[in-house]
């Protein structure tokens, strides 16, 4: 009789253990298959163990309920057959009963609440009516059809086959991330890995290197101090997406159009032929193309696959969405009964907004040999999210910077708002951003900056201990800033492009081509990134420089290569910025709602317009979208009090139409250089004929589009100019 229920229950173990088994194969494959980017199969091969022992406990404990379920007859008749239908309707029950609590219930629903206990209840019977239903079915006729699926040998036979798929994910010499971009040219040997980090939200002038009183970036600082600097560094835009659009493609916003106006960066191709045309060319196509392993990792959600910036490379790790492991079944088992997130959490915490689990990936994934191929230089894109709003520093770092005679209790929500709908009733004004308040949310601003600078300091540790510091060009800059109330109530980074959005910190370092402890006075736009990564490579290996291409002619960004190392070689003399019409964004709002019938008695429908700028050393000229303009010199309103809905003075008209015609002539000649080399109609003629993209390069070279080029589009002898030009004297 003990043997009998030994073999029972060692027969309901290898039942259950190969139907969780099977099953998590075909969720993998479900997971794998909606998940935007690539994946590694040595996931499921890891958490199979979990599933087969799951399954293996179930099988058991259905072997002990059977005979309180079934007639002694029917168990006799054929005992694997009823044995292996309670095993199904016991493993539904158990998904059901997690889906029920993940997907039909409130996050915040308790899992012991009369509402869960109902919802369960309905499950379980469910399933208890499906049992009852082929229990009928297996005393009929029909039984012995369900019953060669329910034989011991057939498990035996399961589990072996799980075994063999899972040791070889396991023991796979490589990731298919290595093979899924074709290679078009060979990497230099002497080429440098890049380390591509954007801090968001990261104003160069709270940083200790731009001169800032507050000690917040020693690690930042240190990497400087061995590197370049760049003073006077502007990005293209005041916002996430189409600032990162801007340093992947090289192109200002009026020409890759992505913003609030067009949120996404288009990535449509065109076959024609054997040929395929892409939309936009990014720096990470680029670097694949070279040869370089690419790998992204971030934490949100505007730099996703869904808004098209993740083309180019072949491993991403986008933390803005639930992780792969998160959607299996095993993790939600995992977080089963746990109570839902309140309302308002308490601060301060000892958590942080990611930024941990982006470098420990980071970190990870460079020393984990099956995932870099060491045989290849890596380009690594990664962004941090700390410093951006609302301002919540782990613990530790809470009260680092706040003045003094403030209480702890004075800096937490409620009395100091921390939810980004606050950052709303500043602007609007129905929430008064006091001074002392205004010190309190920069001194949290600060101990963010902080905190990610410790993230960073382990990174560059990290990456030293791994002896791959010598070795990787580093590149660090920011997106974007951030409003402090420099201008009636504006907060945040949106609605202008004052230099508390656009002035970014620009760090450079690699020691085998740029010289150490530089500061460069010289103006430089994150659309020269791009180029200048491509000049700092092909510097290490002259010979390898490959034909100029239409797609990197095309570039609007120029080279900073040059001015590094001989700052009388500067490249550029102005920059120019663009933001989209924000009425998308600003429809979003809750107040907006209130306004629908008349929306221009909107508090803020002032805004609703799109602004460009071009900024030169000292000058710097508005045009918005409702024909509005602004001309201010920073040597005498350093805060941009006159950039907006004030006249330009009298005497500043002239100027200001100089700096107009020429901001309207250097977008035209943008646009036209862009349509001339890499529009549609251009490419579908040039991949209908070969050699048709070098014929039509010499032919912007001889109208004069393009300036004198060494050869590869990125770096020229001198400035790259477009007509027309005239530098402003």
């Amino acid at each position: 009789m003990v043997m009998m229920k030994a073999k029972n229950l060692l027969q309901g173990a290898l039942m259950g253990g190969c139907l969780a088994g099977w099953a998590s194969f075909v969720e993998a494959c479900m997971v794998f298959g909606n998940f935007p980017y690539q994946t590694d199969s040595t996931l499921w091969a890891s958490l199979l163990p979990s599933y087969l022992g799951l399954g293996a406990v179930l099988g058991a404990l259905c072997a002990l309920v059977l005979p309180w379920l079934s007639s002694k007859k029917a168990r006799e008749a054929n005992y694997n057959l009823h044995l292996g239908i309670l095993i199904l309707a016991g493993a539904l029950a158990v998904v059901y009963v997690i889906e029920a609590r993940f997907a039909w219930m409130s996050p915040s629903t308790r899992t012991t609440s009369p509402t869960a206990l109902m919802i369960f209840s309905a499950v379980l019977v469910g399933c208890l009516a499906l049992y009852a239903a082929l229990y009928f079915l297996a005393r009929t006729r029909l039984g012995w059809m369900m019953s060669c699926a329910c034989s011991g040998l057939v498990a035996v036979v399961g589990l072996a086959s799980l075994a063999v798929l899972a040791i070889g994910a396991l023991l796979r010499p490589i990731s298919p991330a290595k093979l899924a971009v074709e290679q078009q040219m060979n990497t230099p040997a002497e080429a440098p890995n890049v380390l591509f980090i954007v801090l968001d939200t990261l104003r160069a002038d709270h940083l200790g290197a731009y001169g800032y009183h507050r000690a917040t970036s020693p690690n930042l600082d240190a990497i400087a101090a061995e590197g370049i600097l760049f003073e006077k560094a502007f990005s293209a835009a005041p916002w996430t997406l189409p600032s990162h659009a801007s340093m992947f493609t090289g192109l200002h916003a009026t020409t890759h159009g992505t913003g609030w106006e067009h949120p996404r960066l288009s990535d449509g191709r065109a076959t024609i032929g054997d040929k395929i045309a892409y939309d936009f060319h990014t720096l990470s196509e680029e670097l694949s193309e070279r040869g370089y392993q690419t790998v992204g990792v971030s934490e949100k959600s505007w730099l996703t696959y869904d808004v098209g910036l993740t083309q180019g490379f072949e491993n991403y790790f986008d933390y803005s969405i639930p992780r792969l492991v998160d959607n299996m079944f095993v993790s939600r088992l995992k977080r089963f009964g746990r109570r839902g997130p309140k309302g308002d959490p308490t601060y301060p915490n000892d958590t942080d907004k990611g930024g941990a689990r982006v470098v420990d990936t980071a970190l990870h994934w460079l020393e984990d040999g099956r995932m870099r191929d060491e045989d290849r230089p890596f380009f690594m894109f990664m962004n941090l999210n700390e410093a951006h709003h609302p301002y919540l520093p782990p613990a530790d770092y809470w009260e680092r910077f706040m003045p003094e005679g403030i209480a702890l209790e004075d800096t937490l929500p409620p009395t100091l708002p921390a939810h980004p709908l606050d950052e709303h009733n500043i602007i609007l004004g129905t929430l008064e951003l006091t001074s002392e308040r205004e010190a309190m949310y920069k001194s949290l601003y600060d101990a963010e900056i902080l905190y990610q600078d410790v993230l960073l300091g382990r990174l560059f540790d990290g990456i030293r201990e791994m002896e791959l510091m010598e070795d990787t060009l580093i590149v660090v800059v920011a997106d974007h800033g951030e409003e402090f109330a420099e201008i009636g109530t504006r907060v945040g980074h949106q609605l202008a492009l004052t230099d508390t959005l656009i002035h970014v910190p620009l760090i450079m370092r690699y020691p085998q081509a740029l010289p150490a402890g530089q500061r460069i006075q010289a103006m430089a736009s994150t659309v020269d990134l791009f180029p200048t990564i491509l000049s700092v490579i092909e510097s290490q290996d002259p010979d390898s420089i490959p034909r100029a291409s239409a797609k990197l002619l095309s570039l609007e960004g120029v080279s900073l290569f040059g001015v590094m190392q001989d700052q009388q070689n500067a490249p550029r003399d102005m920059v120019l910025a663009h933001y989209a019409n924000p009425v998308s964004y600003l429809t979003g709002w809750p107040e907006w709602k209130d306004y629908l019938a008349d929306p221009f008695d909107f508090p803020l429908a002032k805004y609703i317009r799109t602004i460009d700028v071009l900024r030169t050393a000292d000058e710097k000229f508005f045009t918005y979208g409702d024909g509005s303009k602004a001309f201010l010199r920073l040597s005498e309103d350093p805060t941009e009090q006159s950039s907006e809905f004030t006249p330009i003075p009298e005497a500043d008209l002239g100027r200001a139409r100089s700096f107009e015609l020429r901001l309207q002539q250097q977008l035209g000649s943008y646009r036209t250089l862009h349509e001339m080399l890499v529009g549609h109609m251009v490419l579908t003629r040039n991949l209908k004929s070969a050699n048709r993209t070098h014929d039509t390069v010499q032919d912007m070279e001889s109208l004069g589009y393009v300036g004198e080029s060494s050869g590869d589009g990125t770096e020229a002898e001198s400035a790259l100019v477009l007509p027309p030009f005239m530098r402003l004297k």
